[in-house]
């Protein structure tokens, strides 16, 4: 069912308390813990929030406005708590780890196995294992960072939109097609500016125009609208919580033991630590 835009946020409400409503359930259940209800159970809850979820993201990476971004502004922070409740809960947890703990007795098949041991290490990594304090720590970083994270991709977003480059003379594109040219015409008469052309900005720091581009002066334009978008002051600048991002990663894997954010991130990566990935960085090179 298609819905409107300012329903998103009562959307998400009713599907965490849908998800909410089934974790407790298996959390109530008096039978002892089994694969199928615990396990298996957990893999079947959350899926109308994750119905919602997918359509609002889809939106928001895509095709975004005032209204969806405020209301991502507002559920980031709620979606990250939401789902701290359902990964350190003691109570579940003590259900996945009395499963986990019987597992070789269990005559599970590769896949379920994989399936219980991906639950439960989730959780662990998640903070299931730390103190009450500690998980209650990580809470508070988690949400946050879902908070600066989400500001941090909006203020970027705007930096980019905001840094695209105008220009007044066609002869001054000489070098890209025609297409190409059509399309700075294009954007420019979008934005108001008929008779003029613009150039925006791609989410990377290298330009794919810039190869092309005769006039040296408009790609050292170019790329240092690219490469100091977001650094120069004003409500763009995303240095503050780039700072503030990296400070509460390193404090949330500090909790963790891990010496850096890097290590605590990369315990499910192919490479596993950050030593590995570096080193296939340097064989390339």
């Amino acid at each position: 069912t298609r819905i409107a835009e300012s329903d998103y946020g009562p959307a998400f409400d009713q599907a965490m308390a849908i998800e909410r409503a089934e974790v407790q359930a298996i959390i109530d259940n008096p039978a002892a813990p089994t694969f199928d209800n615990t396990i298996v159970a957990l893999e079947t809850t959350g899926q109308m929030l994750g119905r919602v979820a997918n359509v609002f993201f889809a939106l928001t990476g895509s095709h975004t406005n005032p209204t969806l971004e405020a209301i991502n502004s507002e559920y980031s922070p709620k979606l990250s708590a939401h789902d701290d409740w359902i990964t350190l809960n003691p109570a579940l947890f003590a259900r996945v780890k009395a499963v986990y703990d019987a597992r070789a007795t269990l005559g599970l098949d590769r896949e379920q196995m994989k399936l219980l041991e991906d639950r439960y290490e989730g959780m662990v990594h998640a903070g299931a294992l730390l103190t009450e304090a500690q998980r209650q720590q990580v809470m508070e970083i988690n949400t946050e960072l879902s908070t600066l994270t989400t500001q941090f991709g909006q203020t970027l977003r705007k930096a980019t939109n905001d840094g695209a480059i105008v220009v007044d003379n066609v002869a001054d594109l000489q070098g890209l097609s025609a297409d190409e040219i059509e399309s700075a015409r294009k954007a420019a008469e979008e934005r108001g500016l008929a008779g003029k052309y613009v150039i925006a900005l791609q989410n990377t720091t290298q330009q794919p125009i810039l190869p092309n581009l005769a006039n040296r002066a408009l790609r050292e334009r170019i790329f240092n609208a690219s490469a100091h978008r977001a650094d120069q002051g004003g409500p763009n600048d995303t240095r503050m919580l780039v700072a503030r991002i990296a400070q509460l990663r390193a404090q949330k894997a500090a909790l963790f033991g891990a010496p850096d954010w890097a290590t605590y991130a990369m315990w499910d990566r192919m490479a596993e630590k950050p030593a590995t990935a570096l080193g296939f960085m340097q064989q390339m090179v």
